[in-house]
């Protein structure tokens, strides 16, 4: 399939992103059109996805700073990307990353070798994407990010998000854009803090805390199919995100970092190593 991804540059082309916004996300608000080519219009990445002459997918990102607002002199520039999506029809085949690569390289062209987006981390199939197959890591957890949302994806749910850093131009995410990366574990054994139960469902149980800083290699388990969770049992996957919730600010605090995801059937775990340096 001959996917072509374009800069966005009329008032259409962002209304169709709307439109894509609303299929995949099952949302009754979408970003305003006026917002968007704003956006475009100021150099922002606003990328849409063609098939054919059908636009299938899109991703939106804009200049912006990170640091630390109390020294000016330590902001540094970077792109934060705020959406990217593509229609049902056509998710699961390797569009969405194709789109992320086209941005990357919309980036780099600009000078700027960092960018930061935010994702659930219970939704593994963007884990997938965003660890596994980009290369981008994580250290930094934002609760209730959002609020309160009324979209199919997130209703009835506190809006918990990992922020990621996508280092640009790293040796990592070259190695991932040229398909040579593998799952990063050791030859060690590497411990999975948290207990599970997958009878009768896929339930959390106890958090091993004593973990934490005795190893610098972590696993944490979470459930592949989360959204099945909820639409089954909304108290479950509720449970779910206040446990992963405590795991990872525990992780976060004490300097360890997300660097992969292990797919699996009925589980998958992130991998966290402890002091990681891109």
């Amino acid at each position: 399939m001959m996917i072509e991804i374009r800069p966005v540059t009329t008032i259409e082309q962002c209304r169709q992103i709307g439109e894509i916004e609303s299929a995949a996300w099952g949302a009754d608000e979408v970003t305003p059109d006026h917002i968007l080519l704003a956006i475009a219009q100021q150099k922002g990445a606003v990328l849409l996805a063609y098939d054919g002459r059908q636009p299938v997918g899109f991703c939106v990102s804009f200049v912006s700073f990170g640091g630390s607002s109390s020294n000016a002199t330590g902001f540094r520039l970077k792109h934060h990307s705020h959406m990217a999506a593509v229609l049902p029809s056509h998710q699961g085949r390797g569009i969405a990353q194709q789109i992320k690569w086209a941005q990357r390289d919309f980036v780099l062209e600009q000078g700027i070798d960092w960018m930061t987006w935010t994702f659930d981390p219970l939704e593994t199939r963007n884990g997938r994407l965003n660890i596994y197959k980009l290369g981008a890591v994580c250290c930094r957890y934002e609760r209730d990010l959002y609020g309160a949302q009324v979209d199919e994806l997130n209703m009835g749910i506190a809006t918990d998000r990992f922020e990621v850093d996508w280092w640009l131009a790293s040796l990592r995410v070259q190695a991932h854009r040229a398909r040579q990366s593998a799952n990063e574990m050791s030859t060690t054994k590497t411990w999975v803090v948290n207990q599970v139960s997958v009878v009768d469902g896929i339930r959390p149980e106890r958090i091993q805390h004593d973990l934490f800083g005795r190893y610098d290699r972590l696993l944490v388990a979470v459930p592949t199919d989360f959204q099945a969770i909820k639409r089954v049992d909304l108290i479950q996957a509720v449970a779910w995100r206040k446990h992963t919730r405590e795991i990872f600010e525990t992780a976060f605090a004490q300097n360890y970092t997300v660097i992969d995801l292990l797919m699996g059937e009925r589980l998958c775990h992130y991998v966290l190593i402890r002091d990681w340096r891109p």
